[in-house]
């Protein structure tokens, strides 16, 4: 009995874009799943009060989602920053002025809209991240802490139901000028969970091809960070397991090679730096309108249920031809190529996210994470595999 109720306490989160408008509507999420749903994104481009990019969806959009989630006992918070949205974390965490401004924003949207909390996703405190944010690598964990303080005072002001706080994180402890933190126990006392983004590890602005989201990475290849390194970096930090939440990518990152990858088991090969090519069919080109530093392009990115439904896979571990698909025993993550015109995918799918769930629950970790609740297929292929995280 005591194993069941430890099970039912885990949390399965959940991103929901809003800008997916019609083509993927709240109604879709199963909520017999998700425990929350961040709605994302509100966005920090300058001064102190977030802002939606388009208030009128929200308007129609946000009360249907609260009204499906609370039918189920789901929770929704909303989410503040994402990559392209941080641009004044750094200035307004700094202010004791600006924090209160930030807070009370926050305060008004779970009184208008019923949510049931906030999730900040400040991408990322102490570093560059998107290339016109400011940042402070010397008091951004600092300021960041002293919001995060302030924010679950103000929250705990309100009446009713306890409102959660959390934060979406880098996959290592937060940036200082004597390295990553070690102690993030402060941190960890105040928040409900700590999302870790273990995904967005390797894609096309490197100039080899690697995994996006692996479980363990290969020493000497690709980026020197994965799943495990990245739970138990946080964990020796001193966040608590129960509160640790990693996330699982329902998307792969393509990219071109430079050399035909169907004759190598490896899938470390020289690409076509910072030049994705087409994803699925809805990729399209994007340039952040809030940074012309940041040059605009493809993403690249195809959505695992795209993967399913335009005949890339045609079952779970089959690829069509001219795909090839493979498996790498390190990552523990599939990848595909196509020698036609050496598009290289890497992504995970049920099998890669299977270990996953199998290594949080061995871990005792709070939960599971899921980059975002729209790119799975119709049937739940890779969900199904996330919910063992509640049922073992």
């Amino acid at each position: 009995m005591l194993a069941v109720c430890a099970l039912a306490d885990k949390v399965i989160v959940g991103y929901f874009p809003n800008w997916l408008y019609a083509r993927w509507p709240a109604s879709n999420i199963d909520f017999s799943v998700y425990t929350h749903i961040h709605y994302a994104f509100s966005i920090l481009i300058k001064g102190d009060t977030p802002e939606w990019t388009d208030p009128s969806q929200v308007d129609t959009q946000l009360p249907a989602l609260v009204k499906a989630a609370h039918a189920s006992n789901a929770k929704v918070l909303i989410s503040v920053g994402g990559w392209s949205g941080c641009l004044t974390f750094s200035t307004m965490a700094a202010d004791p002025g600006q924090r209160k401004n930030f807070i009370q924003w926050n305060i008004d949207q779970i009184k208008k809209y019923g949510t049931d909390g906030v999730d900040i996703d400040w991408e990322y405190p102490g570093r560059q991240g998107a290339g016109c944010n400011a940042f402070d690598v010397a008091n951004d964990a600092n300021n960041y802490l002293v919001l995060l303080k302030e924010l679950r005072t103000a929250l705990d002001g309100l009446t009713g139901p306890r409102k959660e706080l959390s934060f979406a994180a880098h996959v290592r402890p937060f940036v200082t000028p004597s390295g990553y933190m070690t102690d993030v126990s402060g941190f960890a006392n105040i928040v409900d969970r700590i999302n870790i983004m273990t995904y967005d590890i390797n894609g096309a602005w490197n100039t080899t091809t690697g995994p996006n989201a692996p479980f363990n990475f290969e020493p000497g290849y690709g980026d020197a960070d994965s799943y495990v390194s990245g739970i138990q970096g946080w964990l020796q930090a001193g966040a608590p397991k129960n509160k640790l939440v990693p996330g699982i990518a329902f998307y792969g990152r393509s990219a071109t090679s430079t050399v035909d990858m169907s004759q190598s088991d490896s899938q470390y090969q020289g690409q076509v730096a910072s030049k994705p090519p087409h994803g699925d069919s809805y990729d399209a080109f994007w340039q952040d309108p809030y940074c012309s530093k940041d040059p605009g392009s493809l993403s690249g990115v195809w959505r695992y249920g795209n993967l399913r439904s335009q005949g890339v896979l045609t079952t779970p571990t089959s690829a069509a031809p001219p795909w090839i698909r493979k498996w790498d025993k390190v990552t523990q993550t599939p990848w595909l190529f196509n020698p036609t015109d050496k598009t290289f995918i890497s992504y995970d799918d049920p099998q890669s996210i299977g270990i996953k769930i199998d290594y949080a629950l061995c871990q005792g970790l709070g939960g599971a994470m899921v980059w975002s609740v729209d790119e799975d297929t119709s049937s739940n292929e890779l969900l199904n595999e996330v919910a063992k995280i509640r049922s073992g």
